[in-house]
Protein backbone atom coordinates (compact mmCIF):
# COMPACT_ATOMS: atom_id res chain seq x y z
CA UNK A 1 0.00 0.00 0.00
CA UNK A 2 1.11 3.52 -1.00
CA UNK A 3 0.30 6.56 0.00
CA UNK A 4 0.53 8.87 -3.27
CA UNK A 5 3.16 11.70 -2.88
CA UNK A 6 2.40 15.70 -4.64
CA UNK A 7 3.83 14.34 -8.08
CA UNK A 8 1.23 11.32 -8.30
CA UNK A 9 -1.74 13.41 -7.24
CA UNK A 10 -1.15 16.42 -10.44
CA UNK A 11 -0.57 13.38 -12.75
CA UNK A 12 -3.56 11.63 -11.56
CA UNK A 13 -5.64 14.40 -11.15
CA UNK A 14 -4.36 16.03 -14.80
CA UNK A 15 -5.81 12.63 -16.66
CA UNK A 16 -9.40 13.22 -14.85
CA UNK A 17 -8.98 10.96 -12.32
CA UNK A 18 -9.56 11.04 -8.09
CA UNK A 19 -10.83 14.45 -8.04
CA UNK A 20 -12.93 17.06 -10.61
CA UNK A 21 -12.96 20.50 -10.13
CA UNK A 22 -9.57 20.85 -8.26
CA UNK A 23 -7.52 23.43 -8.03
CA UNK A 24 -3.56 22.93 -8.49
CA UNK A 25 -2.66 25.21 -5.71
CA UNK A 26 -4.27 23.02 -3.18
CA UNK A 27 -2.03 19.96 -4.13
CA UNK A 28 0.17 19.36 -0.63
CA UNK A 29 3.03 16.76 -0.08
CA UNK A 30 1.15 14.34 -0.07
CA UNK A 31 -2.40 15.26 0.47
CA UNK A 32 -4.96 17.92 -1.27
CA UNK A 33 -6.56 20.21 0.52
CA UNK A 34 -10.26 19.94 0.11
CA UNK A 35 -12.55 23.35 0.12
CA UNK A 36 -15.61 24.10 1.30
CA UNK A 37 -18.56 24.76 -1.51
CA UNK A 38 -21.70 26.75 -1.45
CA UNK A 39 -24.18 23.85 0.21
CA UNK A 40 -24.27 22.66 3.21
CA UNK A 41 -26.37 21.10 6.14
CA UNK A 42 -27.26 21.84 9.89
CA UNK A 43 -28.24 18.61 11.56
CA UNK A 44 -29.04 20.70 14.68
CA UNK A 45 -31.81 21.73 12.50
CA UNK A 46 -33.48 18.72 11.25
CA UNK A 47 -31.00 18.24 8.40
CA UNK A 48 -32.05 21.61 6.67
CA UNK A 49 -29.83 22.47 3.61
CA UNK A 50 -28.75 25.62 2.53
CA UNK A 51 -27.50 26.42 -0.98
CA UNK A 52 -25.36 29.75 -0.57
CA UNK A 53 -25.25 32.65 -3.29
CA UNK A 54 -21.75 34.01 -5.00
CA UNK A 55 -20.09 35.55 -1.74
CA UNK A 56 -22.51 34.23 1.06
CA UNK A 57 -21.04 32.04 3.75
CA UNK A 58 -21.49 29.24 5.75
CA UNK A 59 -22.64 30.16 9.11
CA UNK A 60 -22.14 27.97 12.09
CA UNK A 61 -23.92 28.91 15.19
CA UNK A 62 -22.73 27.69 18.89
CA UNK A 63 -23.02 23.98 19.83
CA UNK A 64 -24.54 23.02 16.17
CA UNK A 65 -23.61 20.11 14.18
CA UNK A 66 -23.26 20.83 10.72
CA UNK A 67 -22.38 18.86 7.48
CA UNK A 68 -20.12 20.98 4.98
CA UNK A 69 -20.32 19.58 1.41
CA UNK A 70 -16.75 19.72 -0.54
CA UNK A 71 -16.36 21.93 -3.46
CA UNK A 72 -14.26 19.10 -5.20
CA UNK A 73 -15.99 15.82 -6.53
CA UNK A 74 -13.99 12.58 -5.46
CA UNK A 75 -13.48 9.62 -8.06
CA UNK A 76 -12.03 6.75 -6.20
CA UNK A 77 -10.94 4.03 -8.33
CA UNK A 78 -11.73 0.40 -7.04
CA UNK A 79 -7.69 -0.13 -6.06
CA UNK A 80 -7.65 3.23 -4.10
CA UNK A 81 -9.20 4.50 -1.03
CA UNK A 82 -9.02 8.11 0.71
CA UNK A 83 -8.65 9.09 4.23
CA UNK A 84 -9.66 13.15 5.08
CA UNK A 85 -8.87 14.70 7.91
CA UNK A 86 -10.10 17.94 8.98
CA UNK A 87 -7.51 21.35 8.87
CA UNK A 88 -5.92 21.69 12.30
CA UNK A 89 -6.46 25.76 11.83
CA UNK A 90 -10.36 24.97 12.44
CA UNK A 91 -9.52 23.37 15.10
CA UNK A 92 -8.67 26.76 17.22
CA UNK A 93 -11.88 28.53 16.49
CA UNK A 94 -13.76 25.44 18.30
CA UNK A 95 -14.77 23.35 15.28
CA UNK A 96 -14.81 19.40 16.52
CA UNK A 97 -11.92 17.24 14.62
CA UNK A 98 -12.95 15.49 11.90
CA UNK A 99 -11.26 11.94 10.37
CA UNK A 100 -13.51 10.31 7.65
CA UNK A 101 -12.76 8.51 3.97
CA UNK A 102 -14.00 7.88 0.68
CA UNK A 103 -14.11 4.11 -0.22
CA UNK A 104 -12.78 2.45 -3.40
CA UNK A 105 -15.60 3.49 -5.86
CA UNK A 106 -17.27 6.51 -4.52
CA UNK A 107 -17.95 9.41 -6.51
CA UNK A 108 -19.71 12.61 -5.79
CA UNK A 109 -18.90 15.34 -3.27
CA UNK A 110 -17.72 14.38 0.34
CA UNK A 111 -19.87 15.37 3.26
CA UNK A 112 -17.64 17.04 6.42
CA UNK A 113 -19.62 16.53 9.66
CA UNK A 114 -18.11 18.88 12.60
CA UNK A 115 -19.80 20.74 15.69
CA UNK A 116 -18.80 24.10 16.56
CA UNK A 117 -17.82 24.05 20.43
CA UNK A 118 -17.40 27.37 21.14
CA UNK A 119 -19.82 30.04 21.60
CA UNK A 120 -19.20 32.35 19.09
CA UNK A 121 -20.96 32.22 15.44
CA UNK A 122 -18.37 30.62 12.80
CA UNK A 123 -18.35 32.23 9.39
CA UNK A 124 -17.02 30.08 6.70
CA UNK A 125 -15.95 31.33 3.39
CA UNK A 126 -17.26 29.32 0.19
CA UNK A 127 -13.63 28.03 -1.42
CA UNK A 128 -11.81 27.91 1.88
CA UNK A 129 -10.05 24.70 2.42
CA UNK A 130 -11.34 22.67 5.34
CA UNK A 131 -9.76 19.56 4.99
CA UNK A 132 -7.14 17.40 3.69
CA UNK A 133 -7.12 14.08 1.37
CA UNK A 134 -4.75 11.38 0.64
CA UNK A 135 -4.75 8.89 -1.99
CA UNK A 136 -3.55 5.24 -1.01
CA UNK A 137 -3.00 2.58 -3.08
CA UNK A 138 -4.61 -1.00 -2.34
CA UNK A 139 -2.83 -4.12 -2.55
CA UNK A 140 -4.89 -5.31 -5.17
CA UNK A 141 -8.53 -3.33 -6.58
CA UNK A 142 -11.61 -3.85 -3.98
CA UNK A 143 -14.32 -6.64 -5.18
CA UNK A 144 -16.93 -3.94 -2.63
CA UNK A 145 -16.67 -1.07 -4.19
CA UNK A 146 -19.10 1.72 -2.40
CA UNK A 147 -22.43 1.45 -4.05
CA UNK A 148 -25.38 3.76 -2.95
CA UNK A 149 -26.81 7.75 -2.66
CA UNK A 150 -24.14 10.52 -1.13
CA UNK A 151 -26.17 12.65 0.90
CA UNK A 152 -25.57 16.06 -1.36
CA UNK A 153 -27.10 14.14 -4.81
CA UNK A 154 -29.99 13.05 -2.55
CA UNK A 155 -30.11 16.57 -1.23
CA UNK A 156 -31.13 15.40 2.07
CA UNK A 157 -28.22 14.37 4.85
CA UNK A 158 -29.65 10.90 6.06
CA UNK A 159 -30.00 11.00 10.01
CA UNK A 160 -30.14 7.72 11.71
CA UNK A 161 -33.03 9.39 14.09
CA UNK A 162 -33.78 5.65 15.46
CA UNK A 163 -30.97 5.82 17.55
CA UNK A 164 -31.52 9.23 19.17
CA UNK A 165 -33.64 9.04 21.95
CA UNK A 166 -36.00 12.14 24.08
CA UNK A 167 -34.54 12.09 28.30
CA UNK A 168 -37.84 10.85 28.91
CA UNK A 169 -37.45 7.57 26.97
CA UNK A 170 -34.76 6.61 28.75
CA UNK A 171 -35.89 7.90 32.11
CA UNK A 172 -36.20 4.21 33.18
CA UNK A 173 -32.57 3.31 32.46
CA UNK A 174 -30.65 3.33 35.83
CA UNK A 175 -27.74 5.29 34.60
CA UNK A 176 -30.34 8.18 33.93
CA UNK A 177 -30.87 10.90 36.25
CA UNK A 178 -33.02 13.66 36.28
CA UNK A 179 -33.45 15.74 33.74
CA UNK A 180 -32.37 18.51 35.86
CA UNK A 181 -28.84 16.65 36.61
CA UNK A 182 -28.28 15.67 33.07
CA UNK A 183 -28.52 18.99 31.70
CA UNK A 184 -26.22 20.63 34.29
CA UNK A 185 -23.74 17.73 33.82
CA UNK A 186 -23.38 19.10 30.15
CA UNK A 187 -22.04 22.22 31.62
CA UNK A 188 -18.79 23.49 32.81
CA UNK A 189 -17.75 23.02 36.23
CA UNK A 190 -17.81 26.69 37.34
CA UNK A 191 -21.04 27.19 35.42
CA UNK A 192 -22.75 24.18 37.40
CA UNK A 193 -21.29 25.61 41.14
CA UNK A 194 -22.45 29.43 39.89
CA UNK A 195 -26.21 28.11 39.62
CA UNK A 196 -26.01 25.82 42.73
CA UNK A 197 -25.34 29.09 44.27
CA UNK A 198 -28.27 31.07 42.81
CA UNK A 199 -30.47 28.01 43.40
CA UNK A 200 -29.50 28.41 47.60
CA UNK A 201 -29.80 32.12 47.18
CA UNK A 202 -33.25 31.95 46.15
CA UNK A 203 -34.38 29.18 48.58
CA UNK A 204 -33.01 31.92 51.41
CA UNK A 205 -35.27 34.83 49.83
CA UNK A 206 -37.84 32.35 49.18
CA UNK A 207 -37.70 31.41 52.75
CA UNK A 208 -37.56 34.93 54.11
CA UNK A 209 -40.17 35.96 52.41
CA UNK A 210 -42.38 33.43 53.99
CA UNK A 211 -41.32 34.62 56.95
CA UNK A 212 -41.80 38.15 56.64
CA UNK A 213 -45.47 37.45 55.26
CA UNK A 214 -46.55 35.39 58.42
CA UNK A 215 -44.93 37.94 60.65
CA UNK A 216 -46.63 40.60 58.99
CA UNK A 217 -50.22 38.51 58.99
CA UNK A 218 -49.61 37.63 62.68
CA UNK A 219 -49.38 41.39 63.43
CA UNK A 220 -52.12 42.90 61.60
CA UNK A 221 -54.33 40.11 63.87
CA UNK A 222 -53.14 41.31 66.68
CA UNK A 223 -53.62 44.89 65.77
CA UNK A 224 -57.35 43.76 64.78
CA UNK A 225 -57.92 42.58 67.80
CA UNK A 226 -57.38 45.08 70.07
CA UNK A 227 -58.83 48.62 70.12
CA UNK A 228 -56.18 50.65 71.79
CA UNK A 229 -53.89 53.08 69.78
CA UNK A 230 -51.12 52.34 71.51
CA UNK A 231 -51.12 48.60 70.28
CA UNK A 232 -51.82 49.60 67.18
CA UNK A 233 -49.06 51.52 67.16
CA UNK A 234 -46.83 48.75 68.42
CA UNK A 235 -47.88 46.50 65.83
CA UNK A 236 -47.32 48.69 63.26
CA UNK A 237 -43.30 49.59 64.68
CA UNK A 238 -43.44 45.56 65.06
CA UNK A 239 -43.97 44.68 61.59
CA UNK A 240 -42.12 47.10 60.59
CA UNK A 241 -38.52 46.15 62.17
CA UNK A 242 -39.50 42.49 61.68
CA UNK A 243 -39.66 42.44 58.00
CA UNK A 244 -36.64 44.82 58.15
CA UNK A 245 -34.20 42.26 60.35
CA UNK A 246 -35.47 39.72 58.18
CA UNK A 247 -34.34 41.70 54.74
CA UNK A 248 -30.94 42.34 56.19
CA UNK A 249 -30.63 39.00 57.72
CA UNK A 250 -31.54 38.14 53.96
CA UNK A 251 -29.04 40.45 52.13
CA UNK A 252 -26.24 39.53 54.59
CA UNK A 253 -26.63 36.19 53.40
CA UNK A 254 -26.58 36.47 50.20
CA UNK A 255 -23.40 39.04 50.34
CA UNK A 256 -21.72 36.47 52.07
CA UNK A 257 -22.08 33.70 49.58
CA UNK A 258 -21.14 36.33 46.90
CA UNK A 259 -18.22 37.36 48.58
CA UNK A 260 -16.79 33.70 49.11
Amino acid sequence: MTTLSNLDLEKEMKLGRLLTGFDEKMVEGSSYQLRLGNVYYDLSENGKRFELVAGQKVLIKPGHRVVLITQEEFDVPSDMVSRVVSKGSLFSVGLSPVATYADPGFSGKLGIVTQNFSNHYIELSQGEPIAKADFTTLSQPSTKPYKGQHGFQAEIWPIKTHLQKSHKEVSQDSRVFSEQKEALALLPEATRVIIRQLETRMLWLLAALVLAIGINGLTLYLVETESDFLNHLYGVVGSLIASGIIAILALSVAFFRRTK
